[in-house]
């Protein structure tokens, strides 16, 4: 327990920092193009956008980058998806059900203080749209590590869409399983790389004393 406030404490840093991580620091007005945009597909909650998600096998893969020594994460941002033409969204609310996630990955929304994502934590998180708000619903998600993982075994966070409300006040059918993958960025490999090498060496120069 101990360990999982003091992570999530750094990862409230994080958040702190997330303006600048995500979009140089523009006040909030973060660039809604690569969000992933909830709305309903045949009376069903579904992700719309990005199509990499939205069409089977629903996976998408995010790169980590290094926020601070030994933390690496990624900003996701997330909002309600609106058809060309109309004057509102697809939706009135949903709620992100965590199905899946890796051991020591966690996600927090940005400007809260503790992780909902993670083991063991609440697991779910619940958009409204507020008309008198709109960009209320977009929300960012910053989801960290202190664990560095490989190309070939991403950590990852698996969610459905639930108690999802159309905008004429329909409720939704549940939709699948949804997967986010997250690796590191080739930087980080090349750093963890050379440490290894630099290891290996010191390790041969000892044998040879």
């Amino acid at each position: 327990m101990k360990r999982w406030i003091t992570f999530g404490l750094t990862i409230a840093l994080s958040a702190l920092l997330s303006l600048s991580f995500a979009d140089g620091g523009d006040d909030h007005d973060h660039d809604h193009e690569g969000d992933i945009h909830l709305g309903a597909v045949d009376g069903v909650a579904a992700v719309i956008e990005p199509e990499e998600l939205a069409e089977p096998p629903y996976r998408i893969r995010y790169t980590l980058e290094e926020l601070l020594p030994g933390l690496f994460g990624v900003d996701v941002g997330w909002d309600f998806h609106t058809e060309e033409g109309d004057d509102h969204p697809q939706l009135r609310q949903v709620t992100i059900q965590q199905v899946f996630i890796s051991p020591r990955l966690v996600g927090v929304i940005e400007g809260e203080t503790d992780p909902i994502f993670g083991e063991g934590l609440p697991g779910t998180w619940t958009l409204i749209y507020d008309p008198n708000d709109p960009e209320a619903v977009h929300q960012h998600v910053i989801f960290a590590t202190d664990f560095l993982p490989s190309e070939d075994n991403p950590l990852i966070f698996q969610f459905r869409l639930v108690n999802a409300i159309a905008w004429d006040g329909t409720a939704l059918n549940d939709s699948g399983v949804y997967t986010l993958e997250f690796v590191p960025e080739p930087a980080s490999l090349l750093a963890l790389g050379a440490g290894l090498a630099g290891l290996v060496g010191l390790r041969r120069q000892g044998g040879k004393r």
